[in-house]
């Protein structure tokens, strides 16, 4: 137990604990490791700066971390290092040891680091994940007539209780494409799987994704399509093609009775 926190130790643990916590133990079987300590004089000869200019840092003054045997070996060979010099008769043991626990607490910070980026990468997922759901509950209640606008960054924001700018560099890193690039390759898979499997007008089509000025509609469409809407519809309908279409990321039939 450090403070308050109790931790267990186990096979290629490494547990550090800052001088100024209490610690106390007790084993349930014989521990085979390391364990190092330092005096108050050691440490304010070879720290000047204090304790708190050592790069690690935790709520709970003390680190309990499982390893795999890839980042347990160099927590080892350190160990393994500081004891060989502690034993020695060199006349400088100390200062070697003191560079050893700067290496020892700089692989800390490098694994501190790795689980950060770890823990965020999968928040990013989630967020990134949560995202494309609610997009899809978006154009569904859009095709279902009960909802009447197409929603955006804000309206993503608020459904996942995060900052806008925040959300968009989010999936920005995780996707490799903006939230608008999401969006308006959803409006035109949508609208194009209509224009190609519906008798709807576009006026129509228009006015169910929430495009109140019709020209807008035209130029939004040709913009990221390069064609018109109507030439996507007498294109498709004059094709002999199998008439199929990618549609949800999936491979679909068109019109198999036309």
């Amino acid at each position: 137990m450090a403070g308050d926190h109790v931790f267990e130790l186990g096979a290629q643990h490494v547990f550090m604990k800052y001088p100024d916590s209490y610690l106390s133990s007790g084993w349930t079987e014989s521990p085979v490791g390391y364990n190092i300590s330092f005096t108050e004089n050691f440490l304010i000869k070879y720290f000047p700066d204090g304790i708190d200019e050592i790069p690690v840092k935790d709520i709970t003054n003390a680190f309990n971390y499982g390893l795999s045997d890839d980042d347990y070996k160099p927590f080892d060979v350190i160990c393994a290092e500081m004891y060989n010099e502690a034993i020695s008769s060199s006349s400088n043991k100390y200062e070697m040891i003191a560079n050893l626990l700067i290496h020892f607490l700089l692989l800390i910070q490098q694994h501190q680091n790795k689980i950060k980026l770890e823990t965020q990468n999968e928040k990013n997922a989630l967020i990134l994940a949560s995202f494309f759901k609610n997009v899809d509950q978006n154009f569904n209640m859009l095709l279902l007539g009960k909802s009447s606008a197409v929603f955006r960054t804000k309206e993503h924001a608020q459904l996942l209780h995060v900052n806008e700018t925040y959300l968009s560099k989010v999936i920005s890193k995780t996707s490799g494409r903006t939230i608008n690039q999401w969006i308006n390759d959803r409006l035109i898979d949508e609208i194009s799987y209509l224009l190609k499997n519906t008798h709807t007008p576009i006026p129509e089509i228009a006015q169910m994704f929430a495009f109140t000025d019709l020209g807008y509609f035209y130029t939004f469409f040709k913009r990221n399509t390069k064609t018109t809407p109507s030439s996507v519809t007498n294109d498709f309908n004059a094709s002999d093609s199998d008439r199929t279409h990618v549609y949800r990321g999936e491979v679909v039939k068109i019109r198999t009775n036309w």
